[in-house]
């Protein structure tokens, strides 16, 4: 049951870091195309914070893949790097929403109104994945389960790497 279960798993998990990985070059070409690449750096600032939160997810899902198929050595090792990531990825989305709100109060030192929607845009997509890697899984789309716990107010559940963190803090934490 337990092998059936993994595979399961597997199959559910494997596109992810795909798509993460994709979305790190799809997310700023989608953004330089609607904005006609006209794009200051009120744009580039949480576009980069996006970019950054894209990869770490790829990385993460990546590593919980390679985990699942006991490819991986080391899982602790990614999570650590990750963890580390935690704060500058914090930093530059944090960045990026002022740049995007500097956008709209100070018009001039924008490249013009597509831009100011394109920060915007991208802050807000980098929040979103912030939370969604870091806190809470906001994705209830793709999973039965979750979109049911989802429904019946059951709220958020906390996110795969946050536990996986926790797990390491835990880990860490123990007398050897």
């Amino acid at each position: 049951m337990k092998c059936k279960t993994r595979l399961v798993l597997l199959k559910r998990l494997d596109p992810y870091w795909k798509m993460e990985a994709a979305n790190v070059l799809l997310v700023p070409f989608f953004v330089l195309w609607l904005s006609d690449g006209q794009l200051s750096w009120i744009a580039w600032l949480p576009l980069a914070a996006t970019m950054l939160l894209l990869l770490i997810g790829a990385l993460y899902w990546r590593g919980k893949v390679q985990q699942l198929r006991a490819e991986v050595s080391d899982f602790a090792v990614l999570l650590r790097k990750l963890a580390v990531c935690r704060r500058p990825a914090l930093l530059l989305t944090q960045v990026g929403c002022v740049a995007s709100l500097l956008g709209w109060v100070v018009p001039a030192w924008s490249a013009g109104i597509a831009d100011r929607w394109a920060a915007t845009g991208c802050a807000i997509l980098a929040v979103l994945e912030y939370i969604n890697y870091y806190h809470r899984q906001l994705q209830h789309f793709d999973n039965r389960e979750d979109f049911r716990r989802l429904l019946t107010g059951r709220g958020f559940r906390r996110s795969w790497l946050a536990r996986d963190l926790d797990s390491l803090d835990e880990k860490t934490a123990q007398p050897d």
